[in-house]
């Protein structure tokens, strides 16, 4: 007799009714589709386990849209001519398989019907055959868009804001976020709002390269971070960091950014340095919580900055505490000790680049050498390698 263990709300006797199910499907379309299984090992390379799941998801697949079974359908022909296809615009089977993994319906496309069409669009935009699988990688569904009433139409929005085809395709292959069918509902009116800000769009067309994501939020969510950025961080539409603002509250709630400011309050800072920091790094407010509270514990309490102390050194906050900081505050430290400095100003050395730090605070100073290396997590033979270098150059 079969028992089941019982687990809290029928989880348990879920779990083995849609195994079940997943077993008959399995069971019915692999086992009589053992051909396409064979196809995809022999001719593709894939093997007999991601065969018989992609086997398996395009049977699925199938069923869910009410489409013919297996074996009214000849995949191996119709997988053979995507295949073909591809290969002859030049894309590797590497890339192909890649796909294949990723998609897997494309191999129920038809080519003339759907892909060549379409794939064709894409490359008078300038996508290469590589470019085109790295599309497919990233916006996995944009093959099953319509061409003419949804690829043609939204690519054509996007051109018009960016300005060329260039651009277009560079967003195309980055922007994971990026869906076709939201350009005209939620990119364009949030363009024309900015627009309408007076913002340049130069500076909108760099942000949405850098990150575009943010861009296709609720058009009222992107209008009240935008008007926010004005009236509470206090940055003017006519800023620089204006883009960088509406960047930061798009990606963060009001209760989020809220409590933050709290944070800074909490080690004394007044409305008008929290203002001051929003204004000159509004990018510090994308630190997390327990961050900002750490820096700010070590530079306030620890070495006794005060609010004010920033108001011309923001970059403070935005470097790494336990990779630059803190490291360079300790090697500091062991050269006013013994010595080598008379004075000490953490704020200079840690803008320094890593080697203009070694050749002013770490090549004069052989004494210390080695103290260098057990913070930098460096043996001495590299550090010996890499101050000859430097010592050369200085010569």
């Amino acid at each position: 007799m079969l028992k089941l263990r019982s687990f809290c709300n029928g989880v348990q006797p879920l779990y083995f009714i849609q195994s079940f199910r997943h077993f008959q499907l399995f069971s019915t379309s692999t086992s009589n589709n053992q051909e396409f299984v064979n196809y995809l090992v022999e001719s593709l390379g894939f093997s007999s386990g991601q065969a018989l799941s992609i086997s398996t998801k395009l049977a699925r697949n199938r069923q869910t849209r009410g489409a013919k079974n297996f074996n009214d359908f000849n995949m191996c022909k119709n997988a053979d001519s995507v295949v073909a296809y591809y290969t002859q615009i030049g894309v590797e089977l590497l890339h192909i398989k890649n796909t294949i993994c990723s998609v897997p319906d494309i191999l129920l496309a038809k080519v003339d019907k759907n892909l060549k069409p379409k794939t064709e669009y894409f490359i008078s935009l300038g996508f290469s055959g590589s470019d085109f699988v790295g599309l497919i990688k990233t916006n996995p569904r944009v093959l099953f868009h319509g061409l003419n009433t949804a690829i043609i139409p939204s690519i054509q929005a996007l051109k018009e804001i960016m300005g060329n085809d260039y651009e277009v395709s560079l967003i195309l292959k980055k922007s994971r976020q990026f869906r076709l069918n939201s350009v005209s509902k939620t990119l364009v009116p949030n363009v024309a709002l900015l627009r309408n800000y007076g913002i340049n769009i130069d500076l909108i067309r760099r942000q949405i390269l850098k990150v575009a994501y943010p861009f296709f939020r609720n058009t009222k969510f992107f209008e009240d971070a935008v008007a926010r950025v004005e009236n509470k961080m206090g940055i003017s539409r006519n800023s620089p960091k204006f883009m960088l603002g509406v960047h930061l509250l798009k990606s963060i709630s009001v209760e989020k950014f809220e409590s933050k400011i709290q944070i800074f309050k909490n080690f004394g800072w007044t409305e008008l340095d929290i203002v001051t920091l929003c204004r000159n790094a509004p990018l510090t407010f994308a630190l997390s919580e327990a961050l900002i509270k750490i820096k700010l514990d070590f530079f306030m309490t620890k070495l006794g900055y005060e609010s004010k102390d920033f108001s011309k050194k923001f970059f403070l906050l935005g470097l790494s505490l336990d990779k630059r900081i803190v490291p360079r505050h300790k090697f500091l430290v062991v050269l006013k000790e013994k010595g080598f400095i008379k004075e000490y100003y953490l704020d200079r050395a840690i803008k320094l680049s890593e080697s203009n730090f070694v050749k002013k605070f770490v090549l004069p100073f052989k004494e210390v050498h080695e103290v260098y290396c057990k913070q930098a997590n460096m043996s001495l033979e590299t550090l010996t390698v890499e101050l000859s270098k430097l010592n050369s150059d200085v010569v």
